[in-house]
């Protein structure tokens, strides 16, 4: 078992395009739980040596977990400068429990909500969310490619984003009370297989060199089909500048809805002018992705 998880472990590290290793290298988690039982077992078994480098193993595995739960401290809130509460839900296409959606905007009343995987069917089941949110802009779609941001705040520009030969986000410029911030809705390509890992590889590229070049605040939120962890990930902070509103909160598992034996691919992420707070992972909706939320001002 232990020489299985550490082949395993290694071979995440070098996914390349191979789905099933690009999807393991999400699990660092649960590669430590592994590792951390294995031990157990050897030191029952007397087989020292054996538990003390699943110990190890343990450790390595989990040694780019611990910083999210440590990360700088939200600074006090200025209060020339609101915080804009956003919350976020990957709903589900053939989701039917629509209205655990809309009762959970009501319970936390955020400022803007972006959805993604609505259809026609979900539209209308929505319909009342315009009352309270009078601008929106919605982008159904009857595959998994449907948008919908809902706002109290005004937008302007709102728009589809072609990235990488696809459309995989939509984007809007939000006018709040200190200043316009662009807001970037995305969901790139599940990673099924190779060449979907390449296309939503390429999608969080363009997206990262979008957010990199812009010339004003922006705020990337959504579905990106990857954790912090994942290989593809790291152009969102390298060539983006994208910090991640989890800094400081913890893992926050998203996908699947199992809680702890989640990992999180549904992010919250902001440039450096914008300052990120009060991250949270909300409750199930009857999706297979958690909701999540945070608090976002201008710095």
């Amino acid at each position: 078992m232990a020489v299985a998880l550490g082949v395993a472990y290694a071979a995440a590290q070098f996914a390349g395009q191979n789905a099933f290793l690009d999807n393991l290298s999400n699990f660092p988690v649960h590669f430590a739980a592994g590792f951390l039982a294995s031990a157990a077992v050897l030191t029952a078994l007397k087989s020292r040596a054996w538990a003390l480098a699943c110990a190890a193993a343990a450790a390595l595995a989990i040694a780019p977990v611990v910083p999210w739960y440590f990360g700088p401290a939200a600074g006090p809130t200025d209060a020339a400068r609101p915080q804009v509460k956003l919350l976020v839900s990957n709903v589900r296409l053939t989701n039917q429990q629509r209205d655990r959606l809309k009762r959970l905007v009501a319970q936390e009343s955020p400022d803007v909500v972006g959805l993604i995987e609505v259809n026609s069917a979900w539209l209308r089941e929505l319909q009342s969310l315009r009352s309270g949110y009078a601008h929106h802009f919605e982008v159904p779609s009857e595959g998994f490619a449907g948008f919908a941001l809902y706002s109290r705040l005004p937008i302007e520009g709102a728009r589809i984003m072609q990235v990488a030969g696809s459309t995989p986000a939509i984007a809007a410029k939000l006018k709040t009370a200190s200043g316009e911030i662009e807001i970037i809705l995305a969901h790139p390509t599940s990673p099924l297989n190779a060449e979907f890992i390449r296309l939503r590889n390429e999608q969080l590229l363009a997206l990262a060199q979008y957010v990199g070049a812009a010339q004003g605040p922006v705020v990337l939120a959504g579905d990106l089909n990857l954790t912090m962890w994942n290989r593809g990930y790291r152009p969102l902070a390298d060539v983006g500048g994208l910090q991640n509103a989890r800094d400081g909160h913890g893992v926050g598992p998203t996908w699947p809805y199992t809680g702890w034996l989640g990992v999180p691919i549904d992010h919250v992420l902001a440039t450096p002018d914008v300052a990120l707070r009060n991250f949270r992972v909300l409750d199930a909706i009857g999706s297979d992705h958690l909701p999540i939320s945070a608090e976002f001002s201008l710095r």
